[in-house]
């Protein structure tokens, strides 16, 4: 008996050790505490507002290069630009999006956030350099080898300079993100500037991308101060399994929204009407746009412990709703007298299909949105069936579009391809997104939606004027309603605040008290799963 005693003393000691083995492989996250307010709410709006921004100039940037370079060199710059378009959305999913939990969840110069910050350098490069390889690799298919050259170099830059955003994004220094992304567009247009007064042609457009990306690199000194060189991070299989988890995911997402653009360049290269299908394609990706806000936001709330899905998903599907009903109203219904102003003379025989693009953008950022979702709750196995058969569908939509009437085609069976695809995951991921109550006010909403298209739709037919009036009214409201959009105002910044394990919500890991915030209650009961501690709601209505 002593002897069996031993053994079973010995193997629970052993299993023990394996145990902590495999916890020390990948630390516990515990939520840091924070010097500031996050304002999760207040800095929504002000994401959104900067997006825009950057998609206007973007699109400024285009529309220069469209006016100033003939149709075939065009034709080559919307190509490459639309294949660095996909590599940034892969670049921004792939290494931010890892980076800000290990940011958000550790001390500044401790020992796991300067191991996050080496690996995902680590993997920025490693990226960098197969992004390099197959931009470079599709784009000779489509250009001459200088410009294969040029995207190469822009893809590996673009990787490289992103690792930066996750640091921000994980510090919740969102002023400093969003003035980041505008400065690398406004770069990016003053070097184009520069290269039509030197008639580079396509090659020097693209260049302006890597110009672009010295932007983002401008970070507080304390990003640097945490950098070391640790390539035994590589060897962590916990880490290479989240970042691909999501890479794959996102990889197809990114491939399905700019599959279109490339797909008709390389089928009808040359053409006028292949140059206006992507000059109208980069506006009518709109609502991927606020898509990709939408993700920037819910990805790290859903990954936190302790976060309520419900409230996120349900405010993050409300905030997604209206700004991208609204960014497809104003597009599909743009009058042809204001979409000229915009859009190139030589162009204009294709304003017809911007409702068919717009359709197509709306669906797409309905997959990215859902996609990044069910990434953050981890249901990959529902993601990766939807996104199977959003590829079929899509592509479906583009041959058979292109077969039957050719670039027209091609945008009409792009809308039905990623409309429906945008439904099939919709369906798959609704028992996985059942704590949001999904059906919940769909009607009015579906009734408003329905009520502003048709009122833009006939303001356009009958005013131009009026059609523009409406357009900016109905813009301003809907950005001015995000802010107090979420329930009780802050609860984001609640649940942001507090620490795993039963810690105290108002205490820092040392015992003393943080900074504005002050509600009561120190732990969770046992029968009680609510992320709330107890009395916050009762004091939140009196604060």
């Amino acid at each position: 008996m002593p002897l069996m005693a031993s053994n079973g003393r010995s193997s629970m000691d052993s299993s023990q050790k394996t145990m902590t083995l495999a916890v020390r492989e990948r630390p516990r996250s515990h939520r840091r505490a924070l010097e500031k307010d996050p304002g999760i709410a207040a800095n929504s709006g002000f994401l959104a507002v900067s997006a825009g921004v950057v998609g206007v100039m973007s699109y400024g940037c285009t529309l220069l290069m469209a006016t100033m370079l003939d149709t075939a060199d065009y034709t080559m710059f919307a190509a490459a630009a639309m294949i660095l378009g996909v590599v940034g959305i892969v670049a921004n999913a792939l290494v931010p999006l890892p980076l800000s939990h290990v940011v958000a969840v550790h001390q500044a110069g401790s020992e796991e956030r300067r191991n996050g910050l080496a690996f995902s350098v680590f993997v920025s490069c490693l990226a960098g350099v197969a992004a390099a390889v197959i931009s470079g690799s599709v784009t000779l298919a489509l250009a001459d080898p200088v410009l294969a050259a040029v995207v190469a170099l822009a893809a590996f830059v673009i990787f490289v300079a992103n690792a930066p955003a996750g640091w921000l994004q994980g510090e919740l220094r969102f002023t400093w993100y969003a003035l980041s992304t505008v400065g690398e567009v406004l770069l990016r247009l003053i070097f184009s500037v520069v290269v039509i007064a030197m008639a580079w042609g396509a090659g020097g457009a693209v260049l302006g991308f890597v110009v672009g990306c010295l932007a983002p690199l401008i970070v507080p000194w304390s990003f640097y101060r945490d950098l070391r060189w640790r390539p035994r991070v590589v060897l962590e299989k916990w880490r290479w399994a989240e970042t691909s988890d999501i890479a794959s995911v996102l990889g197809v997402v990114s491939v399905l929204v700019g599959v279109d653009v490339v797909v008709v360049g390389f089928l009808d290269s040359g053409s006028a009407d292949a140059a206006g299908f992507q000059a109208l394609a980069t506006i009518a990706k709109g609502p991927v746009y606020v898509a990709a806000g939408t993700a920037l936001v819910a990805f790290p709330l859903l990954r936190t412990p302790g976060a309520n899905a419900g409230q996120v998903l349900g405010a993050a599907f409300a905030s997604f709703g209206q700004l991208a009903v609204v960014a497809f109203a104003i597009i599909a219904t743009a009058p042809p007298l204001m979409a000229g102003f915009i859009v190139p003379q030589k162009y204009h025989g294709s304003l017809g299909l911007l409702p068919w693009l717009a359709a197509s953008g709306l669906g797409y950022a309905v997959l990215m949105v859902l996609s990044t979702v069910l990434l953050a709750v981890r249901a990959y196995r529902r993601c990766q069936i939807g996104l199977a058969c959003a590829c079929l569908l899509v592509v479906g939509g583009l041959w058979v579009g292109w077969q039957v009437n050719a670039v027209t085609g091609m945008a009409v069976g792009s809308a039905v391809g990623a409309l429906t695809a945008g439904v099939v995951l919709a369906l798959l991921a609704r028992p996985v997104l059942v704590a949001a109550h999904p059906g919940r006010g769909a009607g009015p909403f579906l009734v408003l939606a329905i009520a502003l298209i048709v009122a833009l739709a006939v303001a356009a037919d009958l005013q131009p004027l009026a059609w523009l009036a409406l357009a900016t009214v109905s813009g301003l409201l809907v950005l001015a309603h995000q802010r107090g959009l979420l329930p009780h105002g802050n609860d984001f910044k609640i649940r942001r605040r507090r620490h795993v394990g039963g810690r105290s919500a108002g205490t820092r890991a040392g015992g003393s008290r943080r900074r504005g915030f002050k509600r009561g209650g120190d732990r969770h009961s046992h029968g009680d799963h609510s992320p709330w501690p107890p009395n916050a709601r009762r004091m939140e209505r009196q604060l």
